[in-house]
């Protein structure tokens, strides 16, 4: 039985990471925290633990699949050690690739993780439906993360969005 795990560091777009692949797989399913209470009930998770091989010890009966983000910029220095990277079930992706910029915009970013989703995913989970129509899943869900910050920013970072795992002040902290 598979299962995605998206696992990285905080503050390296985890978050936004997460509801790009839910977009990809299934849009409008919840975010699932913590991968460690639940990854025997359901296909997508995450975790701040990127310790891949202890996931893969303590769960041989699945076949692991991780979606990992790093940041290594002047504010957050978090990198996916090199030896996952050489994995083959390992997907790393740089924060800078999913920061909404006047230069990188929504449809970039979202063209880019489709293909990079595309390439990764086992083909069993790929949603029978046209590209075109899941890169508009995945574009509705990153609005959604965008429509749940702006919701959510002036409320106590213990306040979570349910669907998009967004919590409150959840950009630009200190």
């Amino acid at each position: 039985m598979i299962k995605i795990i998206q696992s990285s560091h905080p503050r390296t777009g985890s978050t936004l990471l997460l509801n790009l692949i839910h977009g990809f797989i299934s849009p409008l399913e919840k975010y699932h925290w913590n991968t460690e209470s639940l990854i025997e009930k359901f296909l997508i998770t995450k975790t701040h633990n990127i310790n891949i091989t202890e996931f893969e010890y303590k769960y041989p009966q699945y076949k692991l699949f991780f979606i990992m983000s790093e940041r290594d910029d002047g504010k957050v220095k978090r990198k996916v050690p090199d030896e996952y990277k050489k994995k083959s079930n390992v997907l790393v992706i740089d924060y800078n690739k999913l920061l909404e910029t006047n230069d990188n915009t929504i449809n970039n970013i979202v063209d880019y993780m489709f293909n990079e989703l595309n390439k990764f995913i086992p083909k069993e989970l790929k949603p029978n439906k046209s590209d075109d129509s899941i890169k508009d899943d995945m574009k509705k869900r990153m609005n959604k993360v965008n429509e749940a910050v702006e919701l959510m920013k002036n409320k106590p970072f213990s306040e979570c969005d349910p669907l998009t795992g967004i919590h409150g002040s959840h950009r630009n902290r200190g």
